[in-house]
């Protein structure tokens, strides 16, 4: 495993960032005690969800986040079914139904909570601003980082869980068509996100797309990177 992996022991500690500043690591896992609250409160959630559905993600998967958009797009792939890939415009759409039965007090009215994750404004500071659909985006990545400052996925691995991303080619849509999946395993050890770019032809302005400290698995048409080890595909194995 690569050494800029979190851990919790690591808490608290300050260390150098590759800009080459003192950060100080902050908690981004779940205590053995919040992890039984959110086990019980999940137990209660999905209480009436198809037991199929519920045997998909198997015995040791739980949502590990509180109540929010991190929550709401994984349960969304959690209901259409774990270890199966599903397109973004499915995964929007089931999110769209469970937000929208949901209503919060907002400023002395009464909002879905997917209105107002649908028209939030972007933050003043924000270099790139994104529509709704490309904070999804953006929280996908965020599922599948596990180094040692900002370990964003580091709950769902401790569910023996990742979310996997497949980018593909598709005529018509220049940037590709994206896919997802929840998915889930028997071990910690085993619960490694993976971005699947074997069906996609970059764009030559977007040859910087491989991370090197990417902690899971990255697949290219020509290789596979294991935790930035790189493993040659040849023609027979690829095709």
């Amino acid at each position: 495993m690569l050494e800029i992996e979190y851990s919790p022991e690591d808490v608290g500690k300050e260390v150098v960032s590759s800009r080459g500043k003192l950060s100080t690591i902050r908690k981004y896992h779940m205590t053995d005690k919040e992890a039984a609250l959110t086990r019980n409160k999940w137990e209660k959630e999905i209480k009436y969800v198809d037991k199929r559905t519920v045997n998909k993600a198997g015995k040791h998967f739980f949502n590990p986040y509180r109540v929010g958009i991190y929550y709401y797009q994984i349960y969304s792939m959690f209901l259409l079914g774990a270890n199966k890939w599903h397109s973004l415009s499915s995964i929007i759409s089931k999110m769209e139904n469970i937000m929208s039965k949901v209503s919060i007090l907002r400023d002395g009215m009464f909002v879905t909570q997917w209105d107002k994750f649908r028209t939030r404004s972007n933050r003043d500071t924000a270099i790139k601003c994104k529509d709704y659909i490309g904070r999804i985006q953006e929280n996908m990545v965020f599922f599948q980082r596990l180094t040692k400052l900002h370990p964003t996925g580091y709950k769902l691995r401790q569910v023996c869980s990742a979310v996997d991303m497949k980018r593909i080619d598709k005529a018509g849509f220049p940037n590709g068509c994206y896919f997802y999946k929840l998915s889930t395993y028997d071990t910690v050890e085993k619960a490694l996100p993976i971005r699947d770019y074997s069906k996609f032809k970059f764009p030559r302005h977007e040859r910087r797309y491989i991370s090197y400290k990417f902690i899971g698995t990255v697949i290219t048409k020509d290789k596979v990177i294991i935790e930035g080890k790189i493993d040659e595909v040849s023609p027979m194995q690829s095709g």
